[in-house]
Parts: structure tokens; C-alpha cells; sequence
């Protein structure tokens, strides 16, 4: 039955299409639903609308200063300009400190330390093979300057200080020279690039650069200490 009165409200709807028609009711269905979804739609879009509208609004700009922000309010204090006082009577703002010129000095380079906690010590120096009388000439001259130096420490240093040549060729074909330091002085600084400055200050430069450029794999420092061998008899 009730698909049989389906197709007949359908006959019906298409042959009398007047809207008045209580037999073409069915038909205003659609309709209807179309206006429910357009009003629903329409309470519902405005609100994005709406705060979209007012996000690309400009901030409110506040009260220029001196001007009060509401009527019966103070106006705004403005601040003072710099170096001049907040208000009549009152003192001027301190100057800023000016920069200690010392501040502005360039630190002194450090100064190169090797010392020896050993009463003794010795320096395996590996040399180019072609720039051996050059590492010998400038060890020579350093030795020589110790010696001649009028700082008791110097001269100390320089007696102690003696050169030996390894006859065999070392590593990468260097030639090997040993240093030995007996006795060592205590806390006497042997860094060679200080002592040079210390004895020579006029050729530093020129006797530090031959003795660097002397130098093949570099040197190894040790510190030594005395094995008894044969008892004390005593």
C-alpha cells in the first residue's frame, strides 16, 4: 500500500504542479530543506566573516603623549629629553663613564715557558738534513749569549747546557742532536724563543725564524732522574 501511494502522490505532483495543491505538498519538501540549510548557513558564516573582518583591522593607536587617553584623565607625563633635568630645580643626569684608556690596550703576546722538574733533563731535536749548521750555528749562538748574559740564571743555564750529534740518521732522514741540561737549573725557564729575546732582543727575530726553519719533526723534551747503580757503602 505504501509503495502503491508513493507512485501516486509522484502522478499526481507531475500533472498538477500548483503549488496551492494539497496533493503537490510532498513536492515542496526539497524546498523546504533548501531554505532550512540556506539559514543554517547563514547564522553560521557570519561569525568567521566577523572576526576575519576584525583581525585585518588596524590596532588602535594609543593616546599621543601629552594627550590624556580618556576625558577627565591626566595627560601623559613626557620624558625628559637627555641631559637635561626632569624638572626645574632637579640635577642633571649623570654623564656616562668614560672608557679607561688602559682598557683599550692590546694584551701582551704570552710568553713561551718550558721548564724541567728532573735534576736533569735532555731534548731529542730531529733536523732537516740540509739545515743541520743551521740549527747548529743558532744553538751555538744561544749558548754563547747565555753565557755572556750578566743574569746569574743565564750563566747557570749556559753551564749545564751541553750538545751531542747522533751519528746515525734518524726518522724521515733527519739528523738527530740531544741536549743535555745537567744540571738543571730549578724553575729556569729554557723555552728557546724567550731566551733568545732575553740574550739577543736586537736579532730575535732573524735567529728565531733560522732555528725554527732548521727543525724537521720537531723535538721531544724528558725529564730525567738518577738510578743508583752501585750501593752507597756507606
Amino acid at each position: 500500500m505504501a509503495g502503491t501511494f508513493d507512485r501516486g502522490q509522484r502522478s499526481q505532483a507531475g500533472a498538477h504542479p500548483r503549488s496551492g495543491s494539497s496533493r503537490g505538498f510532498p513536492a515542496a519538501w526539497p524546498v523546504t530543506a533548501a531554505l532550512l540549510v540556506g539559514v543554517a548557513a547563514g547564522m553560521a558564516l557570519p561569525r568567521p566573516f566577523q572576526s576575519a573582518r576584525a583581525a585585518q583591522q588596524p590596532a588602535s593607536q594609543g593616546p599621543a603623549q601629552g594627550q590624556p587617553a580618556l576625558p577627565g584623565q591626566p595627560a601623559q607625563e613626557q620624558p625628559a629629553p637627555t641631559g637635561q633635568p626632569a624638572f626645574p630645580g632637579a640635577p642633571l643626569p649623570a654623564a656616562a663613564p668614560e672608557e679607561d684608556a688602559e682598557s683599550t690596550e692590546e694584551p701582551s703576546p704570552p710568553v713561551a715557558v718550558r721548564t724541567f722538574e728532573g735534576p736533569a733533563a735532555m731534548v731529542l731535536n730531529f733536523v732537516q738534513a740540509d739545515s743541520a749548521n743551521d740549527f747548529e750555528s743558532s744553538t751555538r749562538r744561544l749558548v754563547e749569549g747565555l753565557a755572556a748574559s750578566e743574569d746569574g740564571e743565564h750563566q747557570a743555564q749556559a753551564a749545564g747546557w751541553t750538545m751531542y750529534r747522533v751519528t746515525e740518521p734518524g726518522p724521515n732522514n733527519n739528523t738527530v742532536y740531544v741536549w743535555f741540561l745537567d744540571p738543571v737549573v730549578e724553575d729556569a725557564n729554557y723555552a728557546v724563543p724567550q731566551l733568545l729575546n732575553e740574550v739577543y732582543p736586537a736579532e730575535v727575530q732573524q735567529l728565531y725564524e733560522t732555528y725554527m726553519q732548521s727543525f724537521g719533526i720537531g723535538q721531544t723534551p724528558l725529564n730525567l732522574e738518577p738510578v743508583e747503580l752501585v750501593a752507597d757503602p756507606d
